[in-house]
């Protein structure tokens, strides 16, 4: 981020500011910061708290790679289970780890170097080494400084309901998440007149359970912002704002849904919630970050699938196994092809791992990220032992792994000059398979260009500078990168180096502009072999045990499902399994999907935790209504759209924000319902809501937005090229890098690509502030939307322009108060100009105002 000195400044526009974030304590922090900012980076902030999505996080964490480890080395001589109590140290809890033993608290959540079970493992200190036998190797090292660093969750065992046997499918087939849907009549209310849809007797009744009223509706100018940010991510029209207001609020909302709706920016904005939860990238990460130069085929296809409102069923049917599905022409092929590369997108350790480790990491993977995304299970959690505390044993881990194993989504592929396992492409079109071969042959073809290039740089150096013998024997050894006119010792220095400089450059151009890539998609495929796979005892991929056959979770399955097809994987039965509405599988894929629709337009689940469904997640607040979300969901042939519309139209949808001290006594987090949720703009939405006002925000769909990229995704090394951020389309398109995302995205809460992202974090920090007031992205916003505002008004007086302005950022007219202030300050900014007027002055002021609504609450907050 840029910081740039603003104490020269003059003072009005520092009283703009304060004058319009009233709301945003965490911004005007900042703006004290700003004269200070090595103050403010040198002290760490107080942790935030997090929502109970983000926390629970941490326990799968913990769950999937702490407790094995803790099992295995430390519980034999530090846990109640084994009896033993050496050094009078337990770790059966976060208490006990806490307390400690005879030399103090074994962790300091969020201290690493100050928690001595690191030091212990570590073995720097000979009289603190644990275990004593052997040292834990790095990444189990690294994994427990990473839970410390988050804060060491450690999920409390006695806060679960009380099982006999959590991982018991038959015991677990009580708990209410793996019901099947129950069939509730909506409630009568008392107050009848109120309600306009189903969902809000739902709500109404749970509130007058309670004593307590919803608030009064939202203002017409405040839904329609929030309609349109939560349908499309973009900020009303002047046209959208005029119609609304012309008609009855309740038909006048209908008919704004039904527009927004059928918007192609409606796939724009809710693709990216399932992109979220698909960990869409455009890069590897972890070890080699290398590029995914295709998966923008699965990005785009997401956002059409969303836009033509495919059903949910054939959505993920298609992205589990759409290489398997029939077909009826090379496009729909090719279609139905790139959507599975939601299999092949994830992060995998490519570098120095046995195959078969590397076989097993990649299908875990997979599994948890369909686990959590269309089950809201952590699945994962059983691949060391039975789940600690839902009803998945570890056969049904690998039952479910083995169809994953059977599966490729890796290849031999040549590049950076070597064969290198990375993600499988797959040629596209009816000449698909000569692809593949153009492809290997394009890459040699510029692998041994760069080669070439390279050279000759060399052979010009050594003809600049070298010995008469030293040219001479290079042109023996090698002549390779010398062109016919350098090799020619006849002619003078000088003009032999005049051919080789000219040559280089005819190279270098080459090299920059390639011959273009063949079509090709990120597409898996099934194994050569289809098997079952063994158990692995411990989670270690060669300890084998029992061999489980492929299927499906027990708990969700009320009769034995057929065994899988011995030529297939089993990815299109399991895919008809899970979205099979007559059983509990068919019921919590619903369930979680409503669930995931309501999160997005209320900000909260009516399940808070939105990726966890288990025994740690939470209980819905409202499960009658959730069961008939999910079945409304499934009557509508698991329309997205439809159930969208029917939450966008209701009542409950749309309540003010206003505050009630009477409802808030009861119900503080607002969990009933009784208010609109006040919502912060996510990052993409902010950024696409400042170049609309700022007249610069392309709308159509773009393609790659890294084929300028090289192999290496970040710029490492001797790759001095960086994803690019500077574009003007939608931010759904900017490059997703793993490990290198966009500033904004770092700021604001974008979601990890790394893993499913169900409920992104929530913070206010001044990080966010600052960024506001600095970056480039930002002032070249407020420089645009000043140049608009006074070029479409420029025979205006200045209140016009002034209402005009506010009209433009935050889609309301100014308060008389609000107008008169911004109007003096920019007449006495114009005015200190001196005796040399500056033509630009009342540009310069108005970008400066444009900023500071930017920065106001009123701008990045939804009421």
């Amino acid at each position: 981020m840029r910081l740039q000195n603003y104490s020269s400044r003059s003072a009005p526009h520092w009283s703009v500011i304060r004058f319009l974030i009233p709301c945003a304590a965490s911004y005007w922090f900042a703006l004290q910061c700003v004269g200070s900012v090595a103050a403010v980076t040198a002290k760490p902030s107080a942790p935030i708290p997090q929502d109970a999505g983000v926390s629970a996080n941490g326990e799968v964490f913990f769950e999937e790679n702490i407790r094995p480890i803790f099992v295995q080395r430390c519980q034999s001589c530090h846990s109640e289970k084994s009896g033993k109590h050496e050094g009078n140290l337990l770790i059966d809890s976060q208490a006990a780890l806490l307390k400690g033993g005879d030399q103090g608290p074994a962790v300091v959540p969020g201290d690493v170097e100050h928690s001595l079970l690191i030091r212990a493992v570590r073995h720097t200190d000979p009289n603190l080494m644990m275990p004593p036998t052997e040292r834990l190797n790095d990444e189990s090292i690294a994994l427990l400084e990473s839970w410390i660093r988050m804060g060491a969750p450690f999920p409390e065992t006695s806060s679960q309901p009380t099982v006999v046997n959590p991982s018991d499918p038959v015991e677990g087939k009580s708990h209410w998440a793996y019901q099947p849907l129950s069939i509730v009549a909506p409630p009568q209310p008392q107050n009848s007149a109120w309600s306009r849809s189903e969902i809000d007797r739902f709500v109404l009744a749970k509130l007058e359970s309670r004593n307590l009223a919803p608030v009064s509706d939202a203002s017409g100018k405040d839904l329609v912002r929030r309609l349109t940010f939560q349908l499309v991510g973009l900020p009303p029209t002047p046209e959208q704002l005029l119609k609304f207001d012309s008609l009855p609020q309740a038909l006048a909302t209908e008919q704004l849904v039904d527009e927004l709706l059928a918007s192609p920016q409606f796939g724009q904005r809710w693709g990216r919630h399932w992109l979220d939860l698909a960990r869409y990238a455009d890069s590897n990460g972890l070890d080699e970050n290398f590029l995914f130069r295709e998966a923008w085929r699965y990005r785009n296809w997401v956002i059409d699938a969303t836009n033509a409102d495919m059903p949910y069923d054939r959505f993920l049917l298609e992205q589990l196994a759409g290489d398997l599905l029939a077909y009826e022409t090379i496009e729909q092929r090719d279609r139905q092809r790139i959507a599975a590369g939601f299999l092949e997108i994830g992060p995998k350790v490519l570098l120095g791992v046995d195959p078969n480790r590397q076989r097993m990491d990649v299908a875990d993977e997979q599994l948890e990220t369909i686990g959590r995304t269309v089950l809201a299970q952590t699945i994962g959690c059983a691949r060391c032992h039975n789940h600690k505390f839902d009803a998945i044993p570890t056969a049904d881990y690998y039952a479910l792994a083995g169809i994953f194993t059977s599966t490729t989504v890796m290849e031999q592929r040549f590049m950076l000059n070597e064969q290198r396992v990375m993600e499988r492409l797959v040629g596209l079109g009816e000449n698909g398979e000569q692809i593949d071969d153009d492809y290997e042959s394009f890459y040699r073809q510029v692998n041994s260009l760069r080669q070439h290039v390279e050279k000759a740089k060399a052979a010009l150096e050594l003809l600049k500078s070298g010995t008469e013998e030293a040219i001479a024997a290079k042109l023996a050894s090698d002549s390779d990168g010398f062109c016919d006119a350098s090799r020619d010792a006849a002619v003078t220095r000088e003009m032999r180096v005049a051919a080789q400089e000219a040559y280089l450059n005819e190279q270098t151009k080459k090299l920059a502009n390639p011959p273009g890539i063949p079509p090709r998609a990120m597409i898996p495929r099934d194994a050569e072999s289809v098997v079952d796979e063994h158990i692995r005892l411990a989670g270690k991929f060669d300890d084998r045990g029992e061999l489980v056959p492929r299927g499906f979770l027990q708990v969700l399955s009320d009769t034995p499902a057929a065994p899988l097809p011995t030529n297939q994987s089993g990815r299109i039965e399991l895919s008809q399994w899970l979205t099979d509405s007559s059983g509990r599988s068919g019921a919590l894929t619903a369930r979680v999907f409503a669930n995931r629709i309501w999160h997005h337009m209320f900000g909260r689940g009516l399940v808070r935790t939105v990726d966890n469904f288990g025994r740690t997640g939470e209980t819905p607040s409202h499960p009658e209504l959730l069961d008939h979300l999910a079945s409304e969901l499934i009557r509508n042939g698991w329309s997205m759209k439809s159930l969208i519309r029917q939450i966008a139209v209701s009542r409950t949808f749309g309540l003010s924000s206003s505050f009630d001290s009477a409802n808030h006594d009861v119900d503080p987090e607002n969990i009933l319902l009784w208010r609109g949720n006040r919502r912060r703009l996510d990052p993409e939405s902010l950024r696409d809501a400042m170049l609309t006002s700022a007249g610069t925000l392309d709308l159509q769909p773009v393609n790659s937005t890294v084929d300028y990229l090289g192999d290496q995704a970040t710029a490492v090394g001797n790759n001095a090229v960086r994803r690019r951020t500077d574009f003007n389309f939608r931010s759904v398109y900017l490059p997703v890098i793993r490990n290198d995302l966009p500033e904004l995205f770092d700021a604001f809460d974008f979601a990890n690509p790394q893993l499913t992202t169900g409920a992104r974090p929530r913070t206010t920090v001044p990080t966010q502030g600052l960024f506001m007031l600095n970056d480039a992205l930002v002032m070249k916003a407020a420089e645009d939307t000043a140049r608009r505002v006074l070029a479409e008004n420029a025979d205006q007086p200045l209140d016009v322009q002034v209402a005009r302005m506010f009209e433009l950022v935050i889609n309301q007219p100014a308060t008389p108060e609000e107008a008169a202030l911004v109007a003096t300050w920019i007449q006495s900014t114009e005015t200190q100009s001196g005796s040399s007027p500056d033509p630009n002055a009342r540009q310069k002021a108005f970008q400066l105002a444009c900023h500071a609504l930017f920065a106001s609450s009123r701008f990045q907050y939804l009421e």
